[in-house]
């Protein structure tokens, strides 16, 4: 029996958009074999285009066969198109191909000369290698899948190119003519000099495929299903099919109906454009394409297709109007549009949209986005139903919980980690080195707190761990004891750490890293060296990673017996390149994760549409590496419009059905997007056709939004929160400090709370992991060389000039020895070398009217209160004695408080006033008290501000001032009912306190930003 009817033109159907694929193939082989005997069908093959579509098809083709009282039945073959081209037997002489783990890292180590020796060249760091071998392979496949031989790239170069471009082709040049050579080597069974790339491999073998079949076609049916013949490798191979005599092509969301006028103007970023290429290899017009099995034309689908009309055309939506109008309604019904104000909202829209679709009993609700982050969001609010997605999007296996692991492990090893990586490292879920995981983490967790955030290099040392510090000698300091049984732990973990730090520190050949990188993240994760196993390899991400890390290693000597320079980048890049499945114990059957290509040969009774913006639908464009747009033109490759034209493809195949949710974020990243071009032309067509239409879209996107503040409180049923309130402890008086520096009776004024959470529940905050220079870096270095340059200066007159090198020099001294990060250095030495002429002809003067008797000296001073005595601290960077009394200097590494804020909150000078003329100062007699001043080294301007304390009145009569206004403080204080408020008068509400998260500032600003107030 034979399927098809004979025909001399090629034989193509179509499946329309927005059509169950897989059921209609199916349904269209039960029928064309009528009442043939059940062999038959077994004599049928199907090659899809994915492992997925053919699952698909499988899966119909029983359920259509195979009827409710029905026990068995014979279905067609289902294979793989990509199969055909893959067997050894297509070409049995041919050698076997170049394996494309060997040939990136052949191509890897050439580029990583190219770029060693890159003097004079604009070129990318060494870490780009590896993604730059692969962008290279893929341009040696591209020119061998498109038949354009690599010699055409010798007339690229031109003059009126680009260094850059000339540099990129010139390499290129260079890597064809030594790349059949260096393909030898690599081979299977070297030397081979006719061992293929892959992709010329695969393009011999279909042509052999096509000549074999032209002179001896096959007896049986033979369908090309689910592809759009868009890619170079597939169309020849659907084409040869097409002409078989019982060879066909079924097209998936292919619209037959389409005017010659719209396909005239078709190109590659069209919904049609993938077909438009095929269509003219076979000399075929839309018209010449049939209907697979018969399919009434949606509303739905006409609106779509004048939305995504080509530019030129779109003037007939004024004709078309009329009868669009008329089908607005029936074609936007079933078809909601959620527009969300973020991704975290947007992916839970979704989880509800899906959880509702499969109350109904058989229901099936699929998700199709391109965007990872997405599909992972929405996979952990459906979590929250129990609810568990057969993903078929997956993530790349470095973001697996093993590969995340190996890369911390080589960043560390090579040096490359910060003290984040390590922590990072050692509270990674895996990281057990012979120990429990419980003691693990109580010494992982005492190490960072003591010796990790205390840490000030940028970087660390390959493999080393920075050891506990010894007790200083100060009694005042801030020091902890390490925990019991510290040393062991911290010696495990660099013995782990040793073989790949040895390795990478000795330049061992790739597959003697590999082997020892691996070895660490044994040693590393195995809680009983004696009886236990690495935790490492147990689950499928490390089954994965354990069998890339054998075939790197069997691949290395493509590498050559090099030292690796960035090993670490290496592995990433390839652990990029595998896809890891979700590892789902129990996926749901009837809720799906989908990428655009699934929706080919899939579909569900719910389709969504996720992350509709622009860079996800249509993705953006790849930057090419090595050939520019207009060389890719001469050249005949494809544009890259080409992928544009695909998801345009995808996104009119899933919009088509009949219940679709369009769904973006209006932010991302707390920035705005872009909608989706397809979804901006549908939402403009429909705004001119039936603004109601687009309006009921919304409001059903809408009504899911809704929903969404639901899964936040623990019982949707209950009252809301009532808001935060300000915080005003009110602790009892004896626990109320007795003791403060001048600098926290400031903090006292503007944010009590903050000395409550210090003083009274001896809160303090961690130093950051990873710290990066900050304002008190800066002041603590600035301070330093100042006290050094002031305390060091030479007796009798200075030399301005002599002065300023002086000051740079100790600058440069300090800096170096506080300041590990380089950047940061020469930032701020540039900043003192503009100040530093300001200070020196500041310095004469102050050197002509006095000279320091009191350089970072400490003082007190004791006050009695009514609830006892109460002691006041301070520590005065400068005291001059100057006739008749004395000056007090506070430096500033920034621009010095205003006469406003002194006369308010900034009272420093004041208090230390008030010690001096107590005799409160450590080695300086009291003295009366002239004046000071803050001195602030800006870098800009003049290079620096002195600001003088407003003088409203008499000094003796302002100081009599701020004597009476702190004792009323301070009594205000003692009063059990005097609340600590948080932000109670702080002058700038913008800026973060250091306990502004324990008072949840942020839940109560908004409602009292402003309240609270002290004496």
């Amino acid at each position: 029996m034979t399927l098809f009817a004979p025909q001399d033109a090629p034989r193509v159907f179509a499946v329309p958009p927005g059509a169950d694929y897989a059921a209609a193939l199916a349904e269209g082989i039960h029928q064309r074999l009528g009442a043939a005997p059940p062999e038959a069908a077994a004599r049928i093959e199907i090659r899809a285009n994915t492992p997925r579509a053919a699952r698909a098809i499988e899966a119909a083709l029983a359920a259509r066969a195979i009827g409710p009282g029905d026990g068995a039945a014979l279905l067609p073959r289902v294979g793989l198109l990509s199969a055909l081209a893959d067997d050894p037997l297509a070409l049995p002489h041919t050698p076997r191909p170049v394996d494309p783990l060997r040939r990136r890292l052949a191509l890897t180590r050439l580029i990583e000369r190219f770029l060693e020796t890159g003097a004079g060249r604009a070129t990318p760091p060494l870490a780009a290698a590896p993604d730059l071998a692969d962008s290279l392979a893929d341009l040696i496949d591209e020119l061998d899948e498109w038949g354009i031989p690599p010699g055409q790239l010798d007339g690229l170069v031109e003059g009126d190119l680009a260094r850059h471009w000339q540099e990129a082709l010139a390499f290129a040049d260079i890597v064809r003519s030594a790349w059949p050579r260096i393909r030898a080597e690599i081979a299977p069974d070297p030397p081979n000099l006719g061992a293929p790339d892959p992709a010329a491999r695969a393009r011999r073998a279909v042509e052999a495929i096509a000549s074999r079949w032209a002179a001896e076609p096959p007896a049986h049916s033979l369908i090309a299903a689910a592809s759009t013949g868009a890619r170079a490798m597939t169309a020849p191979l659907m084409a040869a099919i097409a002409r078989l005599p019982q060879g066909a092509v079924v097209l998936p969301g292919f619209d037959p109906d389409i005017e010659p006028e719209v396909w005239r103007q078709v190109g590659p970023d069209h919904p049609m454009g993938p077909f438009r290429a095929f269509l003219d290899r076979l000399d075929l017009a839309p018209s010449d394409v049939r209907p697979w099995t018969p399919q009434p034309r949606s509303p739905r689908l006409d609106l779509l297709a004048q939305a995504l009309r080509p530019a030129p055309v779109t003037d007939a939506w004024v004709a078309a109007a009329p009868a669009l109008r008329a089908d607005a309604a029936a074609a936007t019904e079933g078809l909601s549009l959620i527009e969300a104000r973020n991704e975290t909202e947007e992916a839970a829209a979704i989880a509800i949209a899906i959880r509702r679709a499969i109350a109904a009993p058989g229901c099936r609700a699929a998700l199709v986005t391109r965007d990872g982050q997405l599909a992972r969001r929405v996979g952990a609010e459906l979590a929250r139903f129990g609810i568990e997605p057969d993903d078929a999007l997956g993530r790349p296996l470095a973001d697996s919980a093993a590969g995340v692991f190996l890369r911390l492990i080589a960043a560390v090893a090579s040096g490359r980690a910060d003290p984040l990586g390590l922590v990072a490292l050692m509270q990674h879920p895996l990281c057990t080195p012979g120990m429990a995981r419980g003691a693990h983490l109580r010494h992982a967790r005492a190490y960072e707190i003591g010796v990790l955030r205390r840490v000030r290099d940028p970087g660390l040392a390959p493999g080393r761990l920075p050891s506990w510090p010894t007790r200083p000698r100060d009694p005042r300091a801030d020091w902890r004891a390490p925990p019991e049984g510290f040393e062991p732990w911290h010696a495990a973990i660099e013995a782990a750490l040793a073989p790949l730090v040895a390795a990478l520190a000795d330049g061992a050949p790739l597959a003697q890293v590999v082997e020892a990188h691996a070895a660490c993240a044994e040693a590393l994760s195995t809680p009983d060296p004696e009886a236990g196993q690495p935790q490492v390899w147990l689950k499928s991400d490390g089954q994965a990673l354990r069998a890339l890390m054998r075939r790197l290693a069997d691949a290395a000597d493509a590498y050559g017996p090099t030292p690796v320079p960035r090993y670490a980048a290496l592995l990433t890049t390839l652990m990029r390149g595998e896809t890891l499945r979700p590892e789902a114990e129990r996926p749901h059957p009837r809720v799906m994760i989908w990428g655009t290509r699934e929706v080919r040969a899939e579909t569900a009774d719910l389709v969504i549409l996720g992350g509709l913006n622009e860079g996800s639908w249509p993705p953006a464009p790849g930057a090419d590496a090595w050939l520019s747009r207009p060389m890719r033109a001469t050249l005949g490759l494809p544009a890259p419009e080409r992928e544009i034209g695909l998801s345009a493809h995808d996104f009119l195949q899933a919009a088509a059905r009949p219940q679709v949710v369009l769904s973006r974020a209006l932010r991302s990243g707390g920035a705005p997007t872009v909608a989706s071009r397809w979804l901006v032309r549908l939402e403009n067509l429909l705004q001119g056709i039936d603004g109601a239409a687009l309006a009921a879209m919304r409001a059903r996107g809408q009504a899911l939004r809704d929903l969404v503040p639901a899964l936040h409180r623990p019982d949707p049923a209950a009252a809301p929160l009532p808001a935060a309130t300000r915080p005003a402890p009110r602790p009892p008086r004896a626990a109320r400090p007795r003791r403060l520096s001048v600098t926290r009776i400031e903090t006292l004024i503007r944010d009590a709370y903050a000395i409550y959470a210090e003083r009274i529940l001896r809160l303090s905050p961690l130093d950051p992991l990873g710290k990066t220079p900050d304002f008190l870096d800066r002041g603590n270095a600035i301070h330093a060389i100042l006290h050094r340059f002031v305390a060091e200066a030479p007796p009798g007159p200075a030399d301005p000039v002599a002065e300023r090198a002086r000051l740079l020099a100790i600058a440069e001294a300090e800096l170096r020895a506080r300041i590990p990060w380089p950047a940061t250095r020469r930032a701020w030495a540039g900043r003192l070398a503009r100040a530093a002429q300001w200070f020196v002809d500041g310095e004469a003067q102050r050197r002509g009217a006095g000279h320091p008797v009191g350089l970072e000296c400490r003082g007190r001073l004791v006050i009695d209160l009514p609830g006892g005595p109460f002691e006041l601290t301070a520590t005065a960077d400068r005291i001059d004695a100057v006739e008749g009394g004395a000056m007090i200097y506070d430096y500033k590494a920034g621009s010095p408080p205003s006469p406003k804020q002194i006369g308010v909150f900034a009272q420093q000078l004041h208090l230390q006033a008030l010690i001096l003329e107590e005799g409160g100062f450590e080695g300086v007699p009291a003295m009366q008290v002239l004046g000071g001043a803050y001195l602030g080294l800006t870098g800009s301007g003049k290079g620096g501000a002195e600001t003088t304390p407003p003088r409203d009145a008499p000094l003796r009569e302002t100081l009599g001032l701020h004597r009476e206004r702190l004792i009323d403080l301070l009594t205000a204080y003692e009063s059990d009912e005097m609340p600590y408020l948080s932000r109670g008068r702080a002058e700038f509400g913008a800026e973060e306190g250091t306990y502004d998260h324990l008072a949840r500032r942020a839940e109560w600003e908004a409602a009292d930003p402003g309240g609270g107030g002290v004496p």
